[in-house]
């Protein structure tokens, strides 16, 4: 009693048999259906209706010509042979070869058997891994109300900003810009990344020194934003 070569599979996308050698013809039944196969191609019977979910008899056979046509072909006297090869995704499995005498001629040789449980589980998705919610840029309301509260601090219109220079300029492109007009009333002027002005200010003569330190002060408290 030929043994059975017992295989699995689980999910396979291709299961291709490939002749290398066949002497005098080679065929498989995938169940109940038959294929021929040509030496040094692959068959992929897994693109066929042939194949089912559970357990499928592979059965490698070789067939060989009646007497008359072996003697024609020069084959008389010569044994039959079959060498395959069992590929599931790509990947070799297994080789099965095996060779015998014949002299009448018209015989069929099993060569391997092979039953193949295909097993489908549905793959899992991967969870995806959320994507942080950005924190807010805090920074520049930070340095808002710290300019705010500078004594002496007046709110004022935007429009001057344009004749202000950087005085102070941190790590994140932020700016702080000032401006002395006409009658020496120094102004300072928020600037963020964008080049947008976020805050307008003044301060009046007397409290000049205290001004700049709060704003020496500011950049030492952000040196490393």
């Amino acid at each position: 009693m030929e043994s059975v070569i017992k295989l699995s599979a689980l999910n396979p996308r291709s299961i291709e048999i490939r002749l290398i050698e066949g002497r005098d013809e080679a065929c498989i039944w995938v169940n109940e259906d038959y294929f021929s196969l040509v030496t040094g191609q692959k068959l992929n019977i897994s693109s066929t209706s042939s194949l089912q979910e559970g357990v499928n008899l592979l059965n490698l056979m070789i067939k060989t010509y009646p007497l008359k046509e072996r003697i024609l072909r020069g084959l008389f006297g010569q044994d039959w042979c079959g060498r395959f090869e069992l590929y599931i995704d790509g990947k070799l499995r297994g080789t099965y070869n095996k060779s015998g005498g014949e002299l009448m001629g018209s015989g069929k040789y099993t060569v391997a058997k092979i039953e193949l449980n295909i097993e489908i589980r549905p793959e899992l998705t991967p969870t995806p891994t959320p994507t942080p919610t950005p924190r807010p840029d805090t920074t520049i309301e930070e340095i808002i109300n710290r300019l705010q509260k500078i004594k002496g601090m007046n709110p004022t219109h935007f429009q001057n900003v344009g004749y202000s220079t950087p005085y102070i300029t941190l790590k994140n492109n932020i700016k702080i810009n000032v401006w002395k007009n006409l009658v020496e009333v120094d102004h300072v002027f928020l600037i963020d990344p964008e080049g947008n002005c976020c805050f307008a200010g003044y301060v009046a003569w007397v409290r000049r020194k205290k001004f700049y330190r709060a704003l020496q002060q500011i950049r030492n408290d952000f040196s490393g934003v």
